[in-house]
């Protein structure tokens, strides 16, 4: 054989050593470089941790103090795991931790007053009827509770944010601002037109009429049923809160309609019709409140850090958040669409340490999820059955602004589901299909040829589309999902076969429809729940409950090592804040690569 038939040249010792020294070397660089990234991060920690703000360090609570809420801060079910956040002193609480802060600070006699302010909040309906049961029941101990806005909106888009409002006893608004309690609006985009024009045909198939979550790539228009669907959803949730402004601001449900009708308001007109109490710059209002009260004020950040968890090792409950879109691997929230995920893996190994956990007594489950992966949903609900055939104790599902889709199919696992009246639920449904580039490739002269073996090996090729066999064999999969998905949520809701199908095909419910037709069980937020849940796990009032979080909050070396990992949470967290409306409608679009999902829409309010 000649030397250049040999597969490689054969080395000498000289050359092998070259190459062992390069690797050395190479390896060296490798873990200098790490090293250094390493103390690099840790001076940084250093550094920002001494240029923090100081506006949100522990503070103790004054013996007449006012509590402080700044509800445009973001309030995510989770907590917040970035370490850069952390360190530019973002907020850190979740939705649970401003809950439950307001109804310590109900009963804690050095707390006189709560001041909210607000102007564009982040916080969805669901959400806003959670927090407005939290603020009657501070009212209820005899407290007062003040609300300040610069104004509800610009040109509009502050119906929610008004909604919030209503629930406090005195409204005080900035002079030659706004009352923008314009109403509410559903917007869905379609692309059909578009898909056309680039030569891409959208194939996708749903389980049934109501699943409609790609007519926006299938269609040019909303379909009778779709627009039926979105007509209900917009018609429930204006005239819940139509119903609940009325009734704390003792207005007529009429007069509030007409107000809708003629906003965005003036500042002056609002206060004449009844909707705000007082016109008033903040600093003016604040040193009026501060001098009445003889107190000083404290913000919702300072005083949950002096509300005291109970000991490990006392009876505990423990709550388990399902927030974003529900897929494969693990959890993340550092996507370009700053998109929640909450991954399947994660989610498992969450209810395993509860599982192994012997104080804990019941699980609340927080499912605040538009859906996802059918897959991955399907393997969460098994992992709650297991926990409660294995471990024996009651399972309560809190239902935040969605638990729609896949997001339902996990919470028919609990014993029992609470929901707010606004919280979008059902969906009971499935699609799938495939993006057909076919007519785009000729377009662009690109030629694809293929050889299979086996008679559907490309039955989700993009470059053609679906044989007629590929199409009978794509709906018979559909076909089976949606008849375990509908049988499972039938057994687990005791629904007969004919009450399922009026309730699935994709339908769409808010959560006062869902208790009507047996979806879910109560009506109410997470506080509802844990009651529930003590109620169902026997432990008595007067007995101490510690609460477990879940996802628990990171530890610093498990920060850092995400930090190093990705260097891009806030980075991604503070894009989306820039592009507002443009990264919510990136996401919307992103979620149509799942098949157990709600239909894209934007709610204006």
């Amino acid at each position: 054989m000649n030397e250049f038939d040999l597969p490689f040249p054969e080395e000498s010792k000289q050359d092998r050593k070259k190459i062992e020294t390069a690797k050395l070397l190479s390896k060296s660089l490798i873990y200098a470089f790490a090293i250094f990234g390493l103390i690099f991060v840790i001076i940084l920690f250093l550094i920002l941790g001494m240029l923090r703000p100081q506006g949100k360090v522990v503070a103790s609570v004054p013996r007449s103090a006012i509590l402080t809420i700044d509800f445009d801060e973001s309030f995510s079910e989770t907590k917040n795991n970035d370490i850069m956040a952390e360190l530019v002193g973002q907020q850190n609480q979740s939705f649970f931790d401003m809950i439950r802060a307001i109804n310590v600070a109900a009963f804690d006699n050095r707390v006189k007053a709560l001041v909210g302010k607000v102007s564009v909040s982040s916080l969805g309906l669901a959400q806003i009827q959670d927090l407005r049961q939290a603020i009657v029941n501070f009212k209820k101990q005899g407290k007062k509770t003040y609300l300040y806005a610069q104004s509800f909106g610009s040109f509009g888009r502050g119906t929610k944010e008004y909604y919030l409002a209503s629930v406090f006893d005195e409204i005080v608004i900035a002079p030659n601002s706004e009352v923008g309690i314009t109403g509410v609006g559903i917007e869905v985009p379609f692309f059909r037109d578009v898909l056309d024009k680039i030569g891409v045909q959208p194939e996708f198939y749903s389980r049934y009429e109501y699943k409609t979550a790609m007519d926006s790539m299938t269609r040019k228009t909303m379909s009778p049923a779709f627009k039926a669907e979105m007509k209900k959803l917009g018609t429930g949730i204006f005239n819940r809160m139509v119903i609940d402004i009325a009734a704390a601001r003792k207005l007529s449900e009429k007069d509030v309609v007409s107000l809708i009708n003629q906003a965005p308001l003036p500042s002056d007109v609002a206060l004449k019709a009844k909707l705000v109490d007082k016109i008033a710059f903040k600093q003016d209002f604040l040193d009026n409140l501060q001098e009445a009260y003889k107190s000083e004020y404290i913000d919702l950040a300072a005083y949950e850090t002096n509300i005291i968890n109970h000991k490990r090792g006392t009876k505990s409950i423990a709550l388990l958040v399902i927030d974003g879109v529900i897929a494969e691997g693990e959890s993340s929230a550092e996507s370009l669409q700053n998109e929640v995920i909450t991954g399947v893996d994660t989610v498992l190994s969450q209810l395993k340490e509860i599982d192994e956990d012997k104080n804990v007594k019941a699980l609340v489950i927080r499912v605040n999820s538009p859906g996802g992966g059918y897959g991955a949903a399907n393997d969460i609900w098994h992992g709650i059955e297991q926990l409660k055939a294995k471990k024996k104790i009651p399972v309560i599902i809190s239902m935040g602004d969605y638990a729609a889709s896949g997001g339902y199919f996990v919470a028919i696992a609990g014993d029992k589901i609470v929901a707010e009246p606004s919280t979008i639920t059902g969906s009971i449904g499935v699609l799938g299909g495939k993006m057909v580039l076919q007519n785009l490739w000729k377009k662009l002269g690109v030629h694809w040829q293929r050889i299979s073996f086996g008679q559907n090996a490309g039955i989700l090729s993009p470059n053609t589309p679906f044989s007629k066999q590929e199409r009978n064999i794509f709906n018979k999969s559909l076909d089976n999902v949606y008849s375990d998905f509908t049988l499972k949520v039938a057994k687990a809701r005791n629904l007969s076969e004919k009450e399922m199908d009026k309730l699935a095909r994709g339908r769409v419910w808010l959560g006062e429809q869902a208790l009507k037709v047996k979806l879910v069980d109560e009506l109410g937020g997470i506080e509802t729940a844990l009651a529930l849940a003590q109620k169902e796990a026997q432990i008595k009032d007067d007995e101490k409950i510690r609460i477990e979080f879940y996802p628990k909050e990171k530890t610093l070396q498990e920060k850092l090592q995400q930090l190093v990992g990705s260097g891009k949470g806030l980075v991604m967290s503070e894009t989306a804040k820039i592009f507002g409306d443009e990264m919510q409608n990136i996401q919307m679009l992103n979620r149509l690569k799942y098949n157990a999902i709600l239909p894209p829409m934007q709610i204006e309010m």
